[in-house]
């Protein structure tokens, strides 16, 4: 089963509901373990200047300034369409 494939929860047996809520084992390879160190470290070097780098290369998108107002907290909190948890 790929990551997009759609369940219909209801139709499943009780054990097909027990394995799809059973994560998967993640090896931490060598490889995603020096990517993310080696990121980490770059932020802690550069700081701001790696953030956006990362944003612009992760996200897709130019990031201007990295603090907000009160007021930028409040509208995004109150545009939230699901209830809270």
């Amino acid at each position: 089963m790929s990551f997009n494939t759609l369940i219909d929860w209801n139709s499943c047996s009780p054990e097909q509901q027990r394995a799809l809520l059973t994560r998967p084992a993640i090896s931490a390879s060598d490889s995603i373990t020096r990517t993310v160190s080696d990121i980490l470290d770059n932020v802690k070097t550069r700081g701001d200047d790696a953030l956006r780098e990362y944003s612009a290369k992760f996200d897709k998108t130019e990031v201007t300034a990295l603090r907000i107002t009160p007021e930028e907290i409040a509208a995004a909190h109150s545009a939230q369409t699901l209830p809270p948890v």
